[in-house]
């Protein structure tokens, strides 16, 4: 198991998209894992009860992680709990704002940076002191991989500030054992159930009859990131590129 022993904060994991699926994939790989919701509680309890049904430790935190609030307390309830945060994941950012550059809407187009670039910015003061005291750490952003071609101009922009927050901000980290790399995934669709996002995680038919990239996908590259394997790679935003079938 590529990350025996650690401990794995993933934040946005109780939906139906990437969190879900690099939260089980995390504990399958033997972290234990705190599992953020926001609002869906239920999703999140199911999803507990998965990770611990593969003997793993792990909770659930409600904390909107756009806010200074949000993340003291995702933070706090995870080192009350296990004591540090070995890995961290920070998913949610901008929403999907399609305006193109002459019609934009500036209150929500400025909403898309900071939602990119908040949960970063409150999270990373919180968690790297611990990590540079131990000489280790993992941090993985969602992103979007260059060129940054999305339809949605600010949400193109909010990814960009996003993946220049890691690669402007790496080599601090690196001198100190901790990697920040982001992964940068193009439109992914959502795996519809649990149990099917378990299967993937298992890499059981659901996964081997995939015809595009999935939030499996994302989640296999995290983890590998998030191990000793990938130690030796930081400031870099990793494509998972997607297939029209």
């Amino acid at each position: 198991m590529m990350c025996e022993g650690r401990v794995a904060v993933v934040t946005g994991a109780a939906g139906n998209g990437m969190g879900r699926s690099i939260a089980l994939t995390l504990a399958r790989e033997g972290a234990d894992v705190v599992v953020n919701w926001r609002a869906s509680e239920r999703e999140a309890d199911g999803i507990v009860e998965a990770i611990r049904a593969r003997g793993r430790d792990t909770i659930a935190v409600q904390a909107d992680v756009l806010t200074k609030e949000g993340c003291e307390r995702l933070i706090t309830a995870t080192v009350q709990r296990f004591g540090r945060v070995d890995i961290l994941v920070i998913g949610p950012g901008a929403g999907w704002n399609p305006g193109p550059l002459e019609a934009l809407d500036a209150e929500e187009a400025l909403g898309d940076a900071r939602s990119e670039l908040a949960p970063m910015y409150h999270l990373l003061p919180r968690v790297l002191p611990g990590m540079y005291e131990r000489r280790w750490g993992r941090i993985i952003a969602l992103g979007l991989a260059p060129p940054y071609t999305s339809p949605a101009y600010s949400y193109s922009v909010g990814k960009a500030a996003r993946s220049a927050a890691v690669e402007l901000g790496w080599e601090r980290l690196w001198a100190h054992g901790v990697t920040l790399n982001a992964v940068g995934p193009g439109p992914v669709p959502e795996i519809g159930t649990l149990d099917e996002a378990i299967e993937q995680c298992d890499h059981a038919p659901a996964w081997k009859d995939r015809a595009t990239a999935s939030p499996q996908d994302v989640a296999e590259s995290i983890a590998f990131l998030s191990s000793e394997a990938g130690r030796f790679i930081s400031g870099a935003v990793v494509p998972v590129r997607w297939h029209d079938a």
